[in-house]
């Protein structure tokens, strides 16, 4: 037997704060599909905005090249939804547009820096086989423990973004 939980969770926060928060900081103009699509959940738009803002807007590794890695993790998903719409963000950034087709195909670019590279590596290796020990290890003695700590986050959250987007079947965002 369980019991649902009352709303009174002890703190308040306003869902159009954190709207705003999302327009703001990514700079669309609007809320993208996978934020707007959990607005009856308060909780959990919060939570897949807090996320996505902490682990792809800040942090050690540069945004475009998380971005790529959501491209490649979203591809090996077969997840059409985060890897349209960080084509779209890398293309507003100015990455070229060699490398976002060889991106959308779901290749891996040559000549990239060896960082970049080998986080885009990792990023593929870890999203076909998540306990693979040896995609961490394809990092280790290049990156920072903190970096790496951050590559494993960039990973799970897109793996988590390809779930969300699939199961709710959210569409691409007019861009």
């Amino acid at each position: 037997f369980c019991t649902w939980p009352s709303r009174g969770l002890g703190y308040a926060f306003s869902m159009e704060s954190v709207r705003q928060e999302i327009e703001r900081e990514l700079g669309f103009g609007l809320v993208p599909n996978v934020f707007a699509y959990a607005d009856p959940a308060p909780e959990a738009q919060t939570g897949l905005w807090k996320a996505f803002r902490h682990i792809v807007l800040r942090g050690l590794l540069p945004r475009t090249v998380k971005e790529m890695m959501g491209v490649v993790v979203s591809h090996e998903n077969r997840s059409p939804y985060a890897k349209g719409v960080h084509l779209h963000a890398l293309m507003v950034q100015g990455v070229e547009g060699a490398l976002l087709e060889t991106l959308a195909k779901g290749e891996l670019p040559e000549g990239l820096p060896g960082k970049t590279g080998l986080l885009l590596r990792f990023a593929q290796t870890a999203a076909r086989n998540p306990r693979d020990p040896a995609a961490v290890g394809l990092l280790q003695g290049q990156f920072s423990p903190g970096e790496i700590a951050e590559a494993v986050a960039v990973v799970a959250l897109f793996q988590m973004v390809n779930a969300w987007t699939d199961l709710r079947g959210i569409p691409l965002d007019p861009l």
